[in-house]
C-alpha cells in the first residue's frame, strides 16, 4: 500500500444494516461538516480523499460517515479525530460497518501522466560519450537497431520543456546502469540498458553521475517524478560477452562461470514455459539468472535499488517480475519503501513487468492478478493494452463490448486497479501505428494475428482514441516515447516479427508539439491532475455496442463522462449520468453536449471521443 494505516474503527453494532446502500456522505471540519457523497469503488466499498486544516473550534480535526447525507438518521456515534495539516484517504466498507482511515501521502503516482522514454532512443545530448569504451557499439548512421544511437541524460535533460508542455509528470527511463562493454555473439550491445554489469555506475553511453543528479534536480524543480527502470531478475549474458560478469562500483563480485558462492542459479534456461518453478529459477533466454535467496544476492540488490534512491528516483519499475519469486518482492519492495520513507519520499511507487498479465488471464499468467494484490507491485495491464489493440485492429468478435466487459473485469480481480499501469506501446510489442497500418498476415509476437490494413489518416483516428481511453480510464497512464508522433517501423526481426523488438525502438522521431496525438494528451493530462474522478473513481458503464461506449468516472461531486465511437456516424442518448444539468464543452474541443436529467445525446463521428467534466 502506498498509504500509512492510522486508523482501523468498528462503526458502533447498533448501526442499522446497510448492505443496501446505494450512497454514503461524508461530513467533517474539512468541508465545513457539508454533505458530500463518497466514491463506490468496489463491492460494498466506498472511498473520499480530503485534506485536514484546522479543527472545529477547541475540537480537533474530525469526521463522520452519513446514510443518507441529511442527519436524517441518528448516527453513527463515532467522530473520527484525525491529524490536522494532514490529507487522508477514508474507506467506508457497509459490509462489515467498518471504517478504514490511511494517511495519504505526497506523492501519489495515480496522479500522474507517465513517459516511457528509451534513453539511447530519445535525444543525443553529448556526443562525446556516444561510441562509449568500445566503438564497436555505437551506429553511427543509426542503421543497426542493435547497437547505440547516442540518446543520452543529456539529451533528456534538454527537452524536458517539451515533456512539460505536453503535461507529462513521470518520466520512465530504460535502465541507466553501466552495461557490458562489448558485443554479441549476434552484434548486439547492451544499448537498452538490461545487461548491466555493475548497478552501482552510470553507463558510459548515456552520462555520468553528476549528470544523472543534475536531472532528478531539474526534473524535481519541474514538478515531475523519475521512475527507474530496474533488472533484479538477472545481470548480463551467461554464455558470451562478460559472461555474466558482475561488479559493484568497479569492484569484482562473481561471474557466471566462477560462481562459487551461488550468486547465480545453474539450472539452465527456461524449456517448459508453462512450469512456473522453472520461469523462476531457470535462466531467461542466456541471461545470467539471480539467485535472490541469496542473501549476498539479495543486498547487492537492495544496496543498487537504494544507489539510485539516494540520487532522486521516485519509484521502480521492476524488469521481468513474473522470473522472481514472490517472497523476494515482497521483501525488497518493503525495504526499499521503508528507506525511501526515511529518505523523505513517502509513497514510493513499484510496477513490474509480467508479459500478457492483467484480468482474466489464464495458466501461469493468471497468477498476475494475485501477483498485483500481494507482492507489494502493481503490474503493466497487458490484458487491457491486447483487448485495446484487438478492438482498434478491429478483429472479429472483438470491440467496444470487449473493452467494457474487461474495464469491469479488472475492477473486480485487482484490489486497486487504479494503481496498474495503462498503456497502448512499449518496448516488448510492436508499436499500435505499426499493427493499425500493417498487412502483414502473420503479425504480432507469435505471428498469430492480422495487421489492421488501415490508411494512415484512419490509423491515426483510431491511435487518438486509444490515447484518449487509456488517459481517462481506471490505472495510470503510460505513454511510450514517439506514440504522440505516430511512430511506426514495418521491418520484419529475426523471429519473423513485424515491427517488434528491435524496430520499435527506433529514435524518437519528432519533437513537434502540434500533432493531435500530442494535443489529446496535454488536455487530458491536465484533466487527469485537476480530476480525483480520472484519479480514483469508480468505472460506470452508461452505454454500450460493439462500436461504441459511454462510460462515466465518478467520484461524488467529480464526474468526467466519456463517450467513443469506432463505427459509423451515430447518435446515442445515455441516462442515468451524474453530471448535472446544463451545456458542456467537450474538453478535447469541438463539441457541446446538453446534459438534462441525467441524460445526453451523443453525436458522433467515426473514431470520435467526447469528454465531458462536471461544471465546477
Amino acid at each position: 500500500m502506498k498509504h500509512k494505516l492510522i486508523l482501523l474503527s468498528t462503526i458502533l453494532a447498533s448501526l442499522p444494516a446497510m448492505a443496501d446502500w446505494n450512497q454514503a456522505y461524508f461530513r467533517g471540519t474539512s468541508n465545513d461538516w457539508q454533505s458530500e457523497a463518497m466514491v463506490k469503488v468496489g463491492a460494498n466499498h466506498w472511498q473520499i480523499t480530503k485534506k485536514f486544516n484546522t479543527g472545529d473550534g477547541s475540537n480537533p480535526p474530525s469526521f463522520k460517515v452519513d446514510r443518507f447525507g441529511d442527519w436524517s438518521e441518528n448516527y453513527p456515534i463515532n467522530n473520527y479525530v484525525v491529524d490536522a495539516n494532514k490529507t487522508y484517504e477514508i474507506n467506508f466498507y457497509d459490509d462489515t460497518n467498518t471504517v478504514v482511515v490511511h494517511e495519504k501521502l505526497g506523492f501519489d503516482m495515480r496522479d500522474e501522466t507517465m513517459y516511457f522514454v528509451f534513453l539511447d532512443r530519445f535525444a543525443d545530448g553529448d556526443s562525446a560519450n556516444n561510441t562509449g569504451n568500445n566503438p564497436q557499439t555505437y551506429s553511427a548512421d543509426k542503421s543497426d537497431f542493435k547497437k547505440y544511437f547516442g540518446g543520452d541524460i543529456k539529451g533528456l535533460m534538454g527537452k524536458l520543456d517539451y515533456l512539460k508542455e505536453m503535461g507529462i509528470t513521470a518520466i520512465w527511463i530504460t535502465p541507466p546502469v553501466n552495461n557490458v562493454d562489448q558485443l554479441n555473439k549476434d552484434g548486439s550491445a547492451g544499448y537498452h540498458g538490461y545487461w548491466g554489469r555493475d548497478f552501482f555506475q552510470v553507463d558510459e553511453h548515456l552520462g555520468t553521475i553528476e549528470e544523472f543528479r543534475a536531472l532528478s534536480t531539474k526534473m524535481e524543480e519541474y514538478g515531475m517524478k523519475l521512475v527507474l527502470d530496474y533488472a533484479p531478475n538477472h545481470s548480463n549474458p551467461n554464455d558470451e560477452n562478460e559472461y555474466g560478469a558482475l561488479y559493484k562500483d568497479g569492484v569484482f563480485q562473481t561471474d557466471f562461470n566462477s560462481d562459487t558462492e551461488n550468486w547465480y542459479h545453474h539450472n539452465g534456461g527456461v524449456t517448459n514455459w508453462d512450469d512456473y518453478y522453472q520461469v523462476r529459477n531457470h535462466n531467461l533466454f542466456n541471461l545470467s539468472d539471480f539467485n535472490q535467496s541469496n542473501e549476498k544476492t539479495y543486498q547487492y540488490l537492495v544496496e543498487g535499488a537504494k544507489f539510485w534512491i539516494d540520487l532522486g528516483v521516485d519509484a521502480i519499475r521492476i524488469d521481468a517480475i513474473k522470473h522472481m519469486d514472490k517472497s523476494f518482492i515482497q521483501r525488497w519492495t518493503s525495504e526499499l519503501n521503508s528507506y525511501a520513507h526515511a529518505k523523505g519520499k513517502p509513497g514510493f511507487y513499484f510496477f513490474g513487468e509480467w508479459m500478457d498479465a492483467g484480468a482474466g488471464a489464464t495458466g501461469l499468467n493468471g497468477l498476475s492478478v494475485d501477483f498485483a494484490n500481494t507482492s507489494g507491485s502493481a503490474l503493466l495491464d497487458f490484458g487491457l493494452r491486447n483487448t485495446i489493440e484487438d478492438a482498434l485492429i478491429g478483429h472479429h468478435g472483438t470491440g467496444m463490448y470487449a473493452i467494457n466487459n474487461y474495464m469491469k473485469l479488472r475492477d473486480q480481480e485487482f484490489t486497486s486497479s487504479d494503481w496498474q499501469v495503462v498503456f497502448l506501446d512499449n518496448h516488448d510489442a510492436p508499436r499500435l501505428s505499426t499493427v493499425l497500418r500493417s498487412d502483414a498476415t502473420n503479425f504480432g509476437p507469435g505471428k498469430d494475428k492480422w495487421g489492421g490494413r488501415q490508411s494512415i489518416p484512419f490509423a491515426q483516428d483510431r491511435l487518438e482514441l486509444g490515447l484518449a481511453l487509456i488517459m481517462t480510464s481506471r490505472g495510470i497512464p503510460c505513454i511510450y516515447y514517439g506514440t504522440e508522433h505516430y511512430a511506426a517501423n514495418f521491418t520484419t526481426n529475426g523471429f519473423g516479427q513485424v515491427g517488434n523488438d528491435p524496430y520499435n525502438r527506433e529514435m524518437m522521431p519528432s519533437f513537434d508539439t502540434t500533432t493531435p496525438a500530442f494535443q489529446i494528451i496535454k488536455k487530458l493530462s491536465k484533466l487527469r491532475k485537476e480530476s480525483y474522478a480520472i484519479q480514483q473513481g469508480s468505472y460506470i458503464e452508461r452505454w454500450v455496442s460493439n462500436e461504441t461506449l459511454v462510460y462515466e468516472r465518478n467520484a461524488g461531486d467529480d464526474v468526467v463522462v466519456v463517450a467513443m465511437n469506432m463505427g459509423g456516424a451515430r447518435s446515442v442518448n445515455a441516462i442515468n449520468l451524474g453530471l448535472a444539468n446544463g451545456t458542456y464543452e467537450n474538453v478535447l474541443g469541438g463539441d457541446q453536449v446538453v446534459v438534462s436529467n441525467g441524460s445526453a445525446t451523443f453525436n458522433l463521428d467515426q473514431n470520435e471521443v467526447i469528454v465531458l467534466r462536471t461544471q465546477k
